[in-house]
């Protein structure tokens, strides 16, 4: 289904983007006000529809790498989250119609939905033979700044060359990591290392630590705040999302001083696939 059809069906509002974009072609569709189900559950070349209308759905929707976002129940962004989709060249449409409404529409129509995809591993190896190291600040209660450097890192995976369903895999789970340091440390460094090997996201953080790990890496389970919640995030996905989508993950944390990730992702077995 193309953009334009999405538009017509909804009743909706080009509110960014190009009319040459209308004839994008849409391969489903996700629908949430939750951008941790959205990172769960979406995927490459669909539409998102969601009534959060900030920049964290910018952000999600450039990491899964959706084709558009369509804002519902009459939400319209401001000037800042427009200029953000632009950057990104992901369109904005508005629509008055309501989430359960609008999905059946969409799905009456002939665009199916997002089922449930099994944690995919697909992988290659850099195109220079060397090493790549770079290290990110994260601050925490920055909203203002959450997922900038999940975003960056997913642009360097680009230029690099990686694979894009590693680089999918890649942007969720430092997307999901840079969040839990936004909302709950003080402040965090991401390192990302890719060698011919792997990519590995390091996150270091000084917060509270996690009393009960087990506990956390429960789906469903949450200490967000509303503030949190206004924002997108909180239905307890976060690790669960990190650790679905790496190859390997190890969690270490200490009550009252922090807790360290290390999230990998293996690039060996597209050689030995290749032979």
């Amino acid at each position: 289904m193309k953009l334009g059809e999405i538009l017509r069906l909804l009743d909706a509002e080009m509110i960014s983007g190009r009319k040459d974009q209308l004839e994008t072609e849409i391969g489903s569709a996700c629908s949430s006000d939750l951008m941790s189900d959205v990172l769960a559950f979406g995927r490459s070349g669909q539409v998102l529809l969601t009534g959060l209308a900030n920049a964290q759905s910018i952000r999600t929707a450039n990491i899964i790498g959706a084709k558009a976002v369509v804002y519902l129940r009459g939400k319209r962004p401001n000037l800042e989250v427009q200029e953000l989709a632009g950057q990104k060249n992901i369109p904005i449409l508005s629509s008055r119609r309501m989430m359960y409404e609008s999905c059946g529409i969409l799905y009456l129509n002939g665009l199916p939905g997002v089922h449930r995809p099994e944690a995919s591993k697909p992988v290659a190896e850099a195109r220079d033979s060397g090493s790549f190291s770079r290290s990110f600040e994260i601050v925490g209660r920055n909203f203002s700044r959450a997922g900038h450097v999940s975003t960056t890192i997913k642009e360097i995976l680009e230029d690099i060359g990686i694979d894009p369903a590693v680089i999918v895999r890649t942007s969720i789970a430092s997307y999901e990591a840079e969040m839990n340091v936004v909302m709950f440390a003080e402040r965090g460094v991401m390192t990302l290392q890719v060698t011919t090997e792997q990519v590995l996201l390091r996150v270091q953080d000084r917060g509270p630590g996690i009393l009960d790990i087990a506990l956390a890496m429960q789906e469903g389970y949450s200490t967000a705040t509303p503030e949190m919640r206004e924002l997108g995030f909180g239905a307890g996905m976060g690790l669960p999302n990190i650790k679905k989508n790496a190859d390997r993950f190890d969690i270490f944390s200490e009550a009252g001083k922090g807790t360290n990730l290390e999230i990998y992702f293996d690039l060996r077995s597209a050689r030995r696939s290749e032979v």
